[in-house]
């Protein structure tokens, strides 16, 4: 009678931790069948540790030390599943989390549910990114060449990401098909005649991923296959076959490189004045159609070196960077604006696609064109100097690999009524250009 008590009470445990478990909004989205078969596995299985924990001491009359020592690895066992985070996005991974996706839905069963599960464990499991810097702390002690499914570490400190298929992506193991190539194509057209069919002029703008830039400090055993990349592959493409006009700074920043680090090396992104290199490139060819425009120069900017680093690379695999690494190792030229006439609203505009806004007004009534860019956070480096260029500036931003929709964001665009429209896209996510879901003309 004991044991069944017991079991009953630790069963109602698995009852109180299943309703944080499975219902991330509320009971309405609470999986019953799910909840019912871990509900009876749990009874069974309490009941069967009770009898072995009896068992363990009367029969074979082991010491409650080694009781205890069974009754921890139990708990450390159950301590992942204890509380569950149902947070969308890893701000520190700069990436979606997995969903969890049910048995069933709609009447229909899920056969690949073992493996979503897992997924969604795996990225929501109590304290995650304590036992992730655990691992870290540990691997560091053992092997200084730190790695795992997200990242890796190059030479000299160097940190890549592996997400996105950025390794195949280095290693310039696909191309694109001629099918592939004509969907951007016809993506782009369509965007194109939409534009002028409202008097805006519109351009694209495509950055190389860090590895592109240093493939020097990527680790060994990566060789490239062929030695055009699906981004030379594309901007060549475009230039050729149609009348957008393409930029694609890589001549630049391989020039730059030489007198500057351009990207930071515990994270994803280029820094400032990776940024600004590409800005200078956009910006001239922009200045061809619109003779007035005013292209910043460095004049323009205060030029400091700072302590600041982006650290996405370094945070997913757990490594806190400014302890870890040398402070040259996080220490940039940052560009600040001598003289700002630009402000600026951000605004969350819709959580489920991951679109912000960031609306920018300039004071200085000089500035007369208006601007629009729809771009992920390599934009983001970029938008105070594109700000004091124009009269207004709004950038569009969808992070964390998302795809872009120009029909649904086409109503807020035109209500900026600009007269340069951009779409901005990374290397590894190349694939957007073939998802744009352009406006109906």
């Amino acid at each position: 009678m004991r044991r069944l008590v017991i079991s009953v009470a630790l069963t109602a445990v698995i009852l109180v931790w299943a309703y944080g478990f499975y219902c991330p909004e509320g009971w309405r989205s609470f999986d019953w069948k799910v909840f019912f078969i871990f509900l009876s596995l749990g009874f069974f299985a309490m009941y069967k540790v009770v009898g072995y924990l009896a068992r363990f001491k009367i029969v074979e009359k082991n010491s409650r030390i080694d009781i205890v020592f069974v009754v921890c690895v139990l708990a450390f066992m159950y301590y992942p599943a204890s509380h569950v985070s149902h947070e969308t996005v890893s701000a520190q991974e700069n990436r979606n989390l997995a969903k969890y996706k049910p048995l069933t839905d709609k009447g229909k069963i899920n056969f690949n549910y073992g493996r979503d599960f897992e997924n969604w464990f795996n990225d929501h499991f109590n304290n995650r990114a304590f036992f992730i810097d655990l691992h870290s702390k540990i691997s560091r002690l053992i092997d200084r060449n730190l790695r795992n499914a997200t990242a890796m570490a190059g030479k000299e400190n160097w940190l890549f990401t592996k997400r996105w298929n950025s390794v195949d992506t280095f290693q310039n193991k696909t191309l694109y098909s001629d099918r592939e190539l004509a969907e951007i194509k016809k993506n782009l057209e369509e965007v194109n005649q939409w534009a002028e069919k409202h008097g805006i002029k519109f351009y694209v703008l495509i950055n190389p991923d860090k590895e592109r830039i240093y493939p020097e400090y990527y680790p060994d055993g990566y060789e490239k296959v062929r030695e055009l990349s699906r981004i030379q592959q594309t901007y060549d493409y475009i230039r050729k076959n149609t009348n957008v006009p393409v930029v694609y700074a890589y001549d630049e920043l391989m020039a730059a490189k030489k007198d500057h680090i351009l990207y930071y090396k515990t994270g994803t992104h280029w820094n400032h004045r990776g940024a600004f290199i590409a800005y200078t490139k956009l910006m001239n060819r922009i200045k061809k159609d619109f003779p007035t425009l005013y292209v910043m120069k460095e004049k323009d900017f205060n030029i400091k070196p700072k302590l600041e680093a982006d650290v996405d690379i370094a945070s997913a695999l757990g490594v806190n960077a400014y302890d870890a690494f040398p402070k040259e190792d996080l220490t940039y030229d940052v560009f600040e604006v001598k003289n700002p006439h630009a402000t600026d609203v951000h605004t969350f505009l819709d959580n489920d696609r991951r679109i912000e806004t960031f609306d920018f007004v300039n004071s200085d009534k000089s500035k007369k064109l208006r601007a629009v860019i729809y771009g992920d956070s390599f934009t983001l480096r970029m938008n105070w100097y594109m700000a004091e260029s124009f009269a207004s500036f709004q950038h569009i931003y969808t992070g964390y690999g998302r795809d872009f929709d120009i029909s649904f964001m086409a109503e807020d665009i035109l209500a900026q009524k600009p007269d340069i429209f951009i779409v901005q896209t990374t290397e590894r996510l190349l694939d957007r250009l073939k998802k744009l879901n352009p406006p109906e003309v």
